[in-house]
């Protein structure tokens, strides 16, 4: 069976106490858990003692299929090990490891998960290790917010399949790694604000990101569109290129949060997609952006998330 080891790390502004303790406590993962955002009624069963060696935490839900957790170490605030098993989609069993040290005024922790696939799904073993270590990194930004902060502003609401008309966006072209991508996309959109306030057109419209099919998650190479929406075919802006996306159906889910845990957003439309057996299409990805960090607080902002699906 094809074997695997997956691994993330992060820093925490926190004492190795404080994170040894919130990652022990199986009561805390339904915080910061990057699998139970999407699912609205999952059922989660944690034993009396959730801190302790054989204390454990069960899950089932339509959309996260169906597993355990079993404490087998706890070495304060050193390394958690954890058995992990799932029943659905496909039974299979792993190990779960955190390693955690003091560096500095932070600590520092690595998420492991070692395991083999059953031998059917051997051609999987190489985007499961993607995926499962894009959902790592998501999951320790949450565990990080809600340490540092004792809670996590990421909240999804899944409004269905929807069907856009077509769309023109006046905005600047971009690419950049993924690790990247938060700043970059910053300084883009303060770019299309200056090019709109210095023209003398009148824009009225909702700012929108474009995710070119030309992305790739295995590379973490990201190429995007940053702008504005207009429904007038004929004003332009000095600076500003001209992008049409064509008319088509999407799965919407509003992501009510930090744009720092927007890969919570996608990540989740992907499960739906799979889950509710909707074929993604290879078209742009779109996010639009209701209200602006300019004026709301970070808990408060909104962002439309637009995953094409074929039909």
């Amino acid at each position: 069976m094809p074997a695997f080891h997956i691994q993330r790390t992060h820093r925490i502004a926190a004492s190795a106490e404080q994170v040894f303790d919130a990652i022990a406590d199986f009561r805390t993962w339904t915080t910061w858990s990057p699998w139970l955002k999407i699912d609205p009624d999952p059922t989660v069963t944690i034993s009396t003692d959730p801190s302790s060696v054989g204390s454990t935490y069960d899950w089932q839900g339509d959309l996260v299929g169906q597993g355990g957790m079993k404490h087998r170490w706890l070495d304060r605030p050193r390394k958690i090990e954890i058995d992990l098993h799932f029943i659905k989609p496909f039974k299979s069993q792993s190990e779960v490891r955190f390693d955690i040290r003091s560096v500095g005024d932070e600590t520092e922790v690595t998420w492991h998960m070692i395991g083999k696939l059953p031998w059917f799904l051997f051609w999987m073993k190489s985007s499961m290790e993607m995926f499962v270590g894009m959902d790592y990194e998501r999951g320790l930004l949450m565990l990080a917010e809600f340490v540092e902060t004792g809670t996590v502003r990421s909240k999804l609401d899944v409004e269905g399949v929807q069907s856009l008309d077509r769309l023109r966006v006046l905005g600047i072209r971009e690419s950049c790694s993924m690790d990247d991508i938060g700043p970059v996309m910053e300084k883009v959109f303060e770019k299309v604000h200056q090019q709109i306030a210095a023209s003398d057109a009148n824009v009225p419209g909702n700012m929108v990101s474009v995710y070119h099919p030309t992305c790739d998650l295995k590379t973490r190479y990201f190429d995007f569109t940053c702008g504005i929406q207009t429904t007038d075919n004929d004003v332009t802006v000095d600076g500003l290129d001209e992008l049409t996306v064509d008319a088509g159906r999407y799965l919407k889910v509003r992501h009510t949060g930090c744009y720092q845990h927007l890969g919570n957003a996608w990540s989740g439309a992907a499960q739906y997609c799979q889950y509710k057996k909707l074929k993604m299409a290879k078209e742009p990805g779109l996010e639009f952006y209701p209200n602006s960090p300019k004026d709301t607080d970070p808990a408060d902002l909104i962002t439309d998330v637009y995953m094409a699906i074929k039909g």
